[in-house]
């Protein structure tokens, strides 16, 4: 028997009557996780991106954006294109493993506030500012954007010759630019403070549009759903992995040009190897 035969039975054994386990571990997955027999295509959205083959100087990536609430809140007119994308994952690890895993990007500097760069590419980049670590709100659970906007100047005037990937939270949950708390039922208010969530950080996106030089793509790592009633006794609201649902996959993908740095390539850092269980606890990943 194979040791990850053993490990399933193993855990079957442990959770056969928990109907969360289930849900989460097959229901979901394999079930509806069948669509992914398509992946890296989604019929209708053609081929899903490959972030670091695309060209770009800085990509500021905003966590969980649907393309329609981009499209719907941000001034389309302040980028040269605009052009939805469909994501390699439907989660900030799929996402995080299917385009930097295994990778050497000596290139790039990754300033990030979400914890599963760290966990799943932490040695991938010349240097990942691990601001989850660091600026992390205690009130909010989250870091705040400006913290982000902060580290991403300083890190590209502390590395000008490299390739900038800069990672918001927002607008994903706690949902610290709106009055509505993200643990609200209704679906209307959610998608409100969601919307609030995406206005108050795209302020910061502007200003490093402003600060940074070069051309600068904002895109998201993967998009949202809202579940209740049925929905959520099946368990495929939020942005569970493996789901190639439009809600989940289709991402902005908005172009400002720019006079384009030069870049250099140097050595990749080594993954700490931090314990960030806590951090996706708060984000809501565990």
């Amino acid at each position: 028997m194979t040791v990850s035969l053993r490990h399933a039975l193993s855990e079957i054994r442990k959770n056969y009557n928990s109907l969360n386990w289930w849900r989460n571990r097959v229901f979901v997955p394999y079930l509806f996780g069948t669509l992914t027999r398509f992946y890296p295509k989604y019929p209708g959205y053609g081929e899903a991106v490959r972030v670091m083959e695309e060209d770009w100087d800085t990509m500021i990536v905003l966590d969980a954006c649907r393309a329609d609430s981009f499209q719907s809140v941000a001034d389309l007119d302040r980028f040269d294109t605009y052009d939805p994308r469909v994501s390699l994952g439907s989660h900030s690890s799929e996402w995080t493993r299917r385009n930097f895993q295994g990778g050497s990007f000596g290139d790039t500097v990754y300033v990030s506030a979400n914890p599963h760069t760290s966990l799943e590419a932490g040695d991938a980049f010349h240097r990942v500012v691990e601001l989850w670590e660091t600026h992390t709100d205690e009130d909010w659970g989250v870091v705040p954007p400006e913290a982000v906007r902060d580290a991403a100047i300083e890190a590209h005037t502390e590395f000008p010759d490299k390739r900038l990937i800069v990672h918001f939270m927002q607008p994903h949950g706690p949902f610290i630019g709106s009055v509505i708390g993200d643990d609200h039922r209704n679906e209307s208010e959610y998608w409100q403070a969601y919307a609030e969530n995406l206005e108050y950080v795209m302020g910061y996106v502007d200003d490093l549009l402003e600060a940074v030089e070069g051309k600068t793509v904002v895109t998201a790592d993967h998009g949202q759903a809202y579940a209740s009633g049925l929905t959520e006794r099946l368990g495929i609201g939020g942005h569970k992995p493996r789901l190639r649902f439009p809600s989940l996959v289709k991402v902005p993908w908005a172009v400002r040009d720019g006079e384009r740095r030069e870049i250099r390539v140097g050595e990749t850092t080594e993954a700490k190897g931090e314990q960030v269980q806590d951090r996706l606890k708060d984000l809501g990943y565990l």
